[in-house]
């Protein structure tokens, strides 16, 4: 992540950490096939966004870890999570499923 997309550490963003995960996939995805500074970035961008999905469950778990209910994103969430490999955005999506 650059120094702009560095999400507040005092406000861990599960919708940003995703983005993020995503993103750092791509990157990562593309530098297989053009350059390994390329793909070491991109794995570097997901393994930030997983620290901040952690901090923004471990926020949410502190304030009662109510998931909102919508079917529709949740299934897209889970998706997402699904192809990019993340194992938190598929829970995610399956709990705003039910």
């Amino acid at each position: 992540m650059s120094s702009n997309d560095a999400p507040n550490s005092s406000n861990p963003s599960m919708i940003h950490g995703h983005a993020a995960y995503v993103a750092g996939a791509v990157k990562e995805t593309i530098g297989s096939y053009t350059s390994t500074d390329m793909q070491n970035a991109g794995a570097s961008d997901k393994e930030a966004a997983v620290e901040e999905m952690r901090a923004a469950k471990q926020l949410s778990d502190q304030q009662g870890g109510e998931v909102s209910k919508n079917p529709t994103l949740g299934e897209v969430e889970q998706t997402i999570g699904s192809v990019t490999g993340c194992e938190g955005m598929e829970e995610e999506g399956a709990k705003r499923q039910s």
